[in-house]
């Protein structure tokens, strides 16, 4: 509102949806006054945790509003490489109705969001940085 650069921060109310599938869970905010309800899924994901996908579904009803996303989360942030594993995870997107070229890299280390200040992950995001810190240097090394 008044120009600035902040985190946005939500509280989310969880309820796992165990008599649904043990992987789904309703997802409730209050923002600015509307009332989003979440369906979540895990879609599916590599055995050794490697790679993840999650997908949403949700309808912010007062204001008269749905939609749908997912998220392919891996443990440093950066989308898998080997043909193979990206084959897999674009089958588990197309299952849940997801294009791969729907999907976006989110940088939050880019020099925008450290105007910002540091986000509200940080504590937990401080080793996976550290680590892929350290394989960057070892990459680097062997160059």
């Amino acid at each position: 509102i008044d120009g600035r650069t902040v985190w946005a921060k939500r509280h989310y109310k969880v309820r796992q949806q165990t008599k649904i599938h043990p992987a789904t869970f309703r997802f409730s905010v209050l923002d600015n006054g509307v009332t989003s309800d979440e369906f979540w899924t895990i879609a599916g994901a590599a055995d050794d945790l490697s790679w993840i996908v999650f997908h949403y579904a949700g309808a912010a009803s007062a204001v008269g509003q749905r939609y749908i996303g997912g998220l392919l989360c891996t443990p440093d942030g950066s989308v898998p490489k080997d043909e193979k594993v990206l084959e897999e995870i674009w089958d588990v997107l197309r299952g849940a109705g997801i294009e791969p070229w729907e999907l976006f890299v989110v940088n939050n280390d880019d020099i925008d969001a450290a105007v910002a200040g540091p986000p509200p992950l940080d504590y937990f995001r401080k080793d996976v940085l550290k680590v892929k810190e350290e394989r960057r240097r070892a990459a680097a090394a062997v160059s």
